[in-house]
Order: structure tokens, then sequence, then C-alpha cells
């Protein structure tokens, strides 16, 4: 003979109030880990700032499948972010600015007081370029490299007694070394 036991509803309510607190840990759980894996990407995705200097392989990077195996394509598309733009608008932005006032310095500052000056403000002025495009260099790589080509080529080009736009070689040899110095910052802020 089959004895049926009916249980208590104080045993039912025990056994859901288990179920409920198993369910809330596997969700607590689940969403822990959802807030992990994004503070992963938000931490170590760099910014519109920081340009693809700064990409970090994150152990979840790591483990993923990626679409494209090949090397090549992802030296190209690494190569791709380390020479972006956007990372170095400011520091173009003020180049254009220093291109300006050297322009200012060289064509409307003769006759003044101040034009016994004009070669103390044209260096003082080109110091800061020089900075703004050693600065780039830690969030892309394309202010050092264009610095690095131009000065190299103008400087090749250009005779001892030739000038290009009110500079000699000489300058053009400096933006070379620039570049290089702009180059060898970005070298050590790769990540």
């Amino acid at each position: 003979m089959t004895k049926i036991i009916i249980p208590l509803e104080q045993d039912i309510q025990v056994l859901r109030d288990q179920v409920n607190r198993a369910e809330r840990i596997n969700e607590y759980n689940r969403l822990k880990s959802d807030l992990q894996g994004l503070m992963n990407v938000a931490v170590n995705t760099p910014n519109e700032f920081e340009g693809g200097m700064k990409i970090v392989d994150t152990e979840a990077v790591l483990k993923t499948k990626r679409n494209a195996n090949n090397i090549f394509d992802l030296i190209f598309h690494r190569l791709g972010t380390m020479f972006a733009l956007r990372p170095v608008i400011g520091n173009m932005i003020s180049l254009v600015l220093t291109l300006t006032v050297l322009f200012y310095i060289f064509n409307y500052l003769d006759g003044t007081m101040y034009a016994k000056y004009k070669n103390y403000f044209a260096v003082g002025i080109q110091l800061t370029a020089a900075l703004q495009i050693i600065k780039s260099g830690t969030r892309s790589l394309i202010l050092p490299f264009l610095a690095l080509v131009i000065g190299a080529m103008v400087s090749q080009t250009l005779g001892d007694n030739q000038s290009l736009l009110h500079f000699n070689k000489l300058f053009y040899q400096h933006l070379m070394v620039v570049g290089m110095i702009g180059l060898g910052v970005s070298i050590m802020s790769i990540d």
C-alpha cells in the first residue's frame, strides 16, 4: 500500500523561499559578471583623447574568437588606430594657430618697434609648435611622422641659400629632429 504524503502549506512556502533565494543569487551573479565585463571594456577601451596608443589586450580579448585571425589584418587595424587624427585634433589646431602667428611675425612685424625682436618671437613660437608635435606623440603617430617625413623631404630638396615659406634648410632639419623625438615619445607610450 502506498502512502501519499501531502505537504503542509508551511513546507511549500519554505521551498518557494529557497527557490526564490537561489534565483536571486543566480541573477546577482549574472549581473555582477555583466558589470565586470562592462567595467573591463570601459577601463581598457581608449577614449577619443587617448587614441590607439593605449589599447591593452585584456584576458577577455585574448579568450574571444576573432573574426580576423590573419596577423596582417590585426596589424593594419592597430596601425589605423595609431595613426588616427581624432586624438590630435587639438594639437593640429594649435599648429595652425602657430603657423598663423609665424605668418604675421614674418610679414607684418617689420617697421614696428618690435621688429628687432622678430627672430626671438619666431623661435618661441616654433618651440611651442615643436612641443605640440612631441606631446601629440603620446596619443597618435600622425604628427611626429609627418614632421619627420616633411622635414626630411624639404631639407633634402632645399639648397643652402634657399628657403621655403620663410624657412631655410636648417629649420626643416630641426623639424625632422622634432619628428624623431616625437616618434621616440610614441614608442615609449605604445602598450
